[in-house]
């Protein structure tokens, strides 16, 4: 039996699954893994932080409504702002109403990916590698989160290694550019793995086609 492509997801592509952001690339990829057709991998320090950055990004979107929300009581008041000026805080508790949703789904998406991921666990071993790469200034040392993304980073050369005897297809997949260090590409390329940004694309190039 062919072995299944590998996918390792960084952090911001389980926000993308809790949002549905960019075309939902990112939920179409765990619903290949749900039917078989690639294996996830998730690192539990991404399911750790993940939900902090998730819970702590709701508040501060809640804190945008409210902001927002006073600028349009003070439009409100002018004859010439104030029928956009209702439309604008028709839209905002609609918002405020599809936010207040999204803590509990939070903890759904964790559940979700713990079914159909594998998750590799967070080590004291792994723990500290991180830290002695930030400590070294070796990236993706980045002065923010960079502690975060070695830490991130320790457990995918794991990963990597542990897999190293299969052949098979294998992407680190990522929204931001923290790993788009040469030193890091071409460590990951020596271990097989290739980085992708586009959870679209990707998820186009792995699917399986429907038999007619």
């Amino acid at each position: 039996m062919t072995a299944l492509p590998l996918l390792v997801f960084d952090t911001n592509i389980l926000m993308d699954v809790l949002l549905g952001r960019g075309g939902a690339g990112a939920v179409l990829l765990v619903q290949l893994a749900e039917q078989k057709r690639i294996e996830i991998v998730v690192p539990e320090y991404v399911l750790l932080e993940f939900r902090g950055t998730a819970l702590r990004w709701l508040r501060d979107e809640m804190g945008r409504v409210h902001e927002v929300r006073r600028a349009a009581n003070e439009w409100a008041r002018s004859q010439e702002l104030d029928q956009a000026a209702e439309e604008l805080k028709t839209a905002v508790a609609d918002i405020e109403t599809r936010l207040k949703r999204l803590p509990a789904e939070v903890d759904v998406v964790i559940m979700r990916l713990r079914s159909v991921a594998r998750v590799h666990p967070h080590t004291v071993d792994v723990h500290f590698r991180g830290d002695l790469r930030y400590l070294e200034g070796r990236p993706p040392d980045r002065p923010s989160d960079g502690l975060k993304d070695c830490r991130i980073y320790e457990a995918l050369l794991e990963i990597a290694r542990n897999d190293r005897a299969m052949t098979r297809p294998k992407f680190l997949v990522t929204r931001d550019s923290d790993f788009d260090i040469k030193e890091l590409v071409d460590e990951l390329d020596l271990l097989g793995f290739k980085i992708r940004k586009d959870p679209g694309r990707l998820y186009g190039e792995l699917r399986v086609p429907s038999v007619p």
